[in-house]
């Protein structure tokens, strides 16, 4: 049941990210709710489905956004796989850990996915511009992401949050 219910959750985040969000951006950067919330079913649903939602979430963004199809479903899935086998080495337990990792994670991710475009020929961003959007997009996204973790809190109650 709460698999089906986050499952649901993903697919509100996801509408959620490309409708009512552009009301928070902050310098034209908005928090992405469906990172975060792979990130939370990685630290605490088993590997196969915590891999199964971080490509479904991909999928989701694929289709509603920009980028080529297929690469966020590719990324979401790899880096819900590393975290997950992450948590299983090492504790995670606070908000302020959680909120680290996404940080650390949102801005891996961020700097894979421009290098990608880099590599493409597709990005033409000076370097001093990139870093200042993936930190700050880095940090927006940590610093969001207890509000997250309260609204998932039943979700994962069975789990320890």
């Amino acid at each position: 049941m709460k698999k089906r219910f986050f499952l649901l959750v993903l697919v509100a985040l996801a509408l959620l990210q490309v409708t009512l969000l552009d009301c928070l951006k902050v310098f034209y950067i908005k928090p992405d709710f469906l990172f975060i919330s792979v990130v939370l079913a990685a630290l605490f649903f088993d590997l196969k489905w915590a891999v199964f939602f971080g490509a479904f979430a991909g999928a989701l963004k694929d289709v509603l956004g920009l980028y080529a199809f297929g690469l966020n479903t590719i990324l979401f899935a790899t880096w819900t796989y590393l975290v997950a086998k992450l948590s299983r080495k090492i504790s995670i337990e606070n908000d302020l850990l959680r909120a680290l990792l996404i940080f650390v994670v949102t801005f891996s991710n961020a700097i894979v996915t421009r290098s990608i475009f880099f590599f493409l020929g597709n990005l033409n961003m000076p370097l001093g511009i990139f870093l200042r959007i993936g930190i700050l997009e880095s940090f927006y996204a940590a610093l969001v992401s207890p509000l997250l973790f309260l609204a998932f809190k039943p979700v994962f109650s069975d789990y320890g949050l």
